[in-house]
């Protein structure tokens, strides 16, 4: 994707988000005391334009954006119907969508919905999945080139180094990550996006154009990142810079790590759910040599932001 569509997808993606929770905040208000047809009409109204600017905005963002907010809008609209049928006087307003324009030999009309919360896979895609007390690095992978679209999943217990040996940028275009504990994760730097889902006591450090954190909890990022973080359904999260000693180009550091959009959190006080990480809790030493067996673990300890490892 190109660098003016990544733009396009993180600032339309996070007014759709706010657009969304200021009308659910709305029907809210309207569960809560007696509505009028006219109030209940003016939701529809708005969420049928939110529904407008998805069908314009299709083919320009990335699948995992495009099925979020088509859920988005279903509970809205779920929503506006359930107030609608509270009162038989509310005229009827049914929300009609414009068909994306496409070629009739177009093979998307024919692609098989993906289920949610899974990443879109292409046959580019690099994963290392159920694997628990190791030491992880580009040798693992079945194409150790690192190429393409990295997937992380289901790792207990692991540290995972995927820093490149010299300063030469990789062809990484996206890494997803997912269901990991206890984990230590080094991550190359990406002109890409991070995409996370349910970690837990992790710790993360991350190069990227775009970063999102869902679902996860006790984990600390040290993070550069072109574009805001946004984190949803998270909690205990601590953000920090890159580490200088990890950064192989000081030139290549980005500022917007500490400026997180917390989507579950849309309201004018700080969020809950992150803060900054404290310079004395920072770690110094990071784990860029192999390691085995009880080094693995006391190195993971030592790291880790829970005292202890979760028994598996």
């Amino acid at each position: 994707m190109s660098g003016s569509k990544w733009t396009f997808a993180q600032d339309y993606y996070a007014e759709f988000h706010a657009k969304a929770a200021e009308i659910a905040s709305r029907l809210d208000d309207l569960k809560s005391k007696s509505t009028t047809p006219e109030a209940v009409q003016a939701v529809a109204v708005d969420v049928s334009g939110l529904a407008k600017s998805l069908t314009e905005a299709t083919g320009s963002l990335p699948s995992y954006d495009q099925r979020q907010c088509e859920t988005q809008l279903k509970s809205l609209e779920k929503a506006v119907e359930a107030l609608r049928g509270a009162s038989s006087a509310v005229p009827k307003f049914t929300f009609k969508r414009k068909a994306a324009k496409a070629k009739v030999d177009d093979p998307a009309l024919h692609a098989v919905p993906i289920p949610q919360n899974v990443s879109p896979a292409t046959g580019s895609v690099n994963a290392l999945s159920s694997l628990s007390c190791r030491y992880l690095t580009a040798a693992d992978f079945v194409h150790r080139n690192m190429s393409g679209e990295l997937t992380l999943s289901d790792l207990a217990t692991c540290i995972v180094n995927l820093l490149p040996e010299d300063s030469h940028n990789t062809d990484v275009s996206a890494i997803h990550v997912q269901r990991l504990t206890d984990c230590v994760v080094l991550l190359p730097r990406i002109g890409g996006s991070i995409l996370l889902h349910n970690l837990s006591n992790c710790v993360l450090v991350a190069g990227c154009h775009q970063f999102r954190m869902h679902s996860s909890t006790n984990v600390d990022v040290y993070l550069s990142a072109v574009s805001n973080p946004i984190i949803e359904h998270c909690s205990d999260i601590r953000f920090a810079e890159y580490p200088d000693a990890l950064l192989q180009d000081p030139l290549l550091q980005d500022n917007t790590a500490l400026a997180v959009q917390d989507f579950s959190h849309i309201r004018s006080t700080p969020s809950p759910n992150w803060e900054v990480l404290s310079k004395d809790h920072r770690q110094q030493c990071w784990p860029v040599s192999t390691l085995e067996g009880q080094r693995l673990l006391d190195e993971l300890k030592r790291i880790l932001p829970r005292e202890g490892i979760s028994q598996n």
